[in-house]
């Protein structure tokens, strides 16, 4: 049991499910290694990986039923049969080494030796004061840091340090306090995985443009260390002095030995007077509110506070809308705030593409940290990770060109096509001529919510007066974009009349009801036409036998 227990916690995860191995898909947060790839191969593999990456060792590809063993001197041997994956989890800078892989195949058995270098961003430079106890010489600022690649050290304002190596992963630079009488001394560790820098925190009681009781509030972590400085002008004692929570600091008590948790150095150089205070390494018993006094009262207070969790936050805006002419120039930013270490941080693009982020530099606290590259529209994500958590943001871009306006024409309507940005309203105008002033005669609103929304829309060509032309123009929150279209005429007969241009709602309902009670009178009179015609076929029709002759006046005396 206790072997096992070893083991797991050497290799710290180890998964399987029995099944065929799947394809290891390398991505921001995992890194494969495939034996397959490298068994044959007789000069040492190398694989730099970046801290809190997975590592995955799969058996894909090999044939028949492979065991493998990773070793690594002074560890425990790991095993890994058939279908089954190594998976090392949170790589760190333990995992760093020389490991054998060796693994038996149905055929034979062959190996290949793995260089594993975890690469780590620089740690906090500790910046300190140096050759304190020498008389008659200004202390040195000391900074050291520890990262792989081993890091260079930096000093503000362009000053070259003496550099060392210390151990196998550690550097130290230092440069006379001389350089910086009235500046504060930043010094920044720097590798290919980041920078990270510390500062000397300085008050100058001539120059302060801030309150008397101006207070600073600084949070830092167990084990940093902190300088302070306080000055004022003049050559001979007084010196400013630092009290904590009230209570005085003597120089002479508290002394600086750099083996205590606290230092008091006063010196004198360029026409100043220094009181530095020193934290060599900050615990819960350092935190309060330190104040430099000014012999003429003016006072300036630090309030410390001690935090031993890592921490992680970010700030990203959640949209983002740009014109198409400045996604080469624009790019993504967000605010970090971390501790102790930035361990991962890239950009995830819409097609899935992943960047490292570029980090601004000389900064203590809170880090910008950068996508520089075209923008295209999509959603964007920052993938964070920071003192054991992980944060992912994201960011909708939304990149605007300038809407391309297509008219097309039937001999009633005239339809536009083109595609942008909604919400928006649309707009139809009435023009007279090309330069002339237009008058609006329809206009909607839409409401949907998209980046780039595929638009169509369509307008009568026929208007009172003498419309030549009709204007169509979109307006979203971005710009605004109109184009006209010359109207083409189709020729009008005897039977075609121009259509009157649209009505509202209420004169379409009367010009219907007008029609349908016209239809109506038309059915009447036809009804009462078919029955006039139906009661006179039916009346009864007289026809005579004989003819009755006609008598003529004095018929008798014409005989006669």
């Amino acid at each position: 049991m206790i072997a096992a227990v070893l083991l797991l916690c050497a290799v710290r995860a180890l998964g399987s499910d029995g099944a065929e191995p799947q394809d290891c898909v390398p991505s921001y947060e995992v890194a494969c290694l495939l034996p397959v790839d490298y068994l044959n191969e007789s000069d040492p593999v190398t694989m730099d990986l970046c801290m809190g990456k997975k590592l995955v060792i799969s058996l894909k590809g090999l044939p028949g039923s492979p065991t493998c063993h990773w070793n690594r001197t002074d560890h425990s041997e790991m095993t890994i049969n058939g279908s089954h994956a190594m998976v090392i989890s949170a790589l760190s800078e333990k995992d760093s080494g020389t490991y054998t892989l060796t693994c038996q195949t149905n055929s034979a058995q062959s190996s290949v030796t793995v260089n594993l270098n975890v690469l780590r961003p620089p740690t906090r430079p500790r910046l300190m004061l140096d050759r304190v106890n020498e008389r008659m010489i200004t202390p040195r600022f000391k900074c050291t840091s520890e990262g792989f690649p081993r890091p260079e050290i930096q000093w503000s304002e362009g000053k070259t340090g003496t550099y060392v190596t210390v151990g196998n992963e550690g550097a130290e630079s230092s440069v006379s306090g001389s350089n910086y009488p009235k500046s504060e001394a930043m010094c920044c560790a720097i590798n290919t995985e980041g920078q990270e820098c510390s500062q000397l925190y300085d008050y100058d009681f001539e120059t302060a443009s801030g309150s008397q009781a101006e207070v600073s509030n600084l949070t830092l972590s167990p084990g940093q260390t902190l300088l302070l400085r306080c000055q004022k002008r003049g050559y001979t004692w007084p010196y400013p002095v630092w009290e904590k929570d009230g209570e005085r600091l003597e120089a002479r008590t508290v002394g600086c030995d750099l083996k205590k948790e606290m230092c008091i150095k006063n010196d004198r150089y360029a026409r100043r007077l220094f009181a530095f205070l020193l934290m060599t390494s900050l615990n819960f018993n350092n935190i309060g509110t330190y104040t430099c006094r000014n012999p003429d009262g003016k006072t300036k207070s630090f309030n410390i506070h001690v935090q031993a969790e890592g921490f992680l936050s970010a700030q990203l805006n959640e949209t983002k809308i740009l014109s198409a002419e400045d996604t080469s120039s624009f790019s993504l930013q967000a605010t970090v705030s971390y501790y102790p270490l930035l361990t991962h941080c890239f950009w995830e693009a819409p097609n899935k593409t992943v960047t490292k982020c570029t980090r601004d530099t000389w900064v203590t606290k809170h880090r910008n940290v950068m996508l520089h590259q075209p923008l295209e529209t999509g959603e964007y994500k920052l993938h964070l990770e920071a003192g054991g958590h992980k944060e992912t943001k994201t960011i909708s871009v939304c990149v605007v060109d300038t809407p391309k306006f297509i008219f097309t024409e039937d001999d009633d309507e005239v339809m536009v096509h083109t595609s942008s940005l909604v919400p928006a309203n649309y707009s139809w105008l009435s023009c007279s001529s090309l330069n002339d002033s237009c008058e609006v005669i329809h206009y909607e609103t839409d409401s949907d919510v998209l980046c780039d929304k595929t638009i169509e829309r369509n307008m009568s060509k026929y208007w009172e007066g003498s419309t030549l032309y009709l204007k169509f123009c979109l307006t979203n929150s971005f710009n605004s974009w109109c184009d006209k279209h010359h109207l083409i005429w189709p020729k009008i007969t005897q039977n075609m009349q121009p259509k009157d241009h649209p009505q509202n709602d209420g004169d379409l309902m009367w010009k219907v009801g007008l029609r349908l009670l016209v239809l109506v009178l038309l059915t009447l009179v036809v009804v009462c036409v078919v029955l006039v015609y139906f009661v006179e076929k039916k009346k009864p029709q007289y026809q005579h036998d004989h003819m009755i002759p006609m008598v003529g006046p004095n018929n008798s005396n014409e005989e006669a």
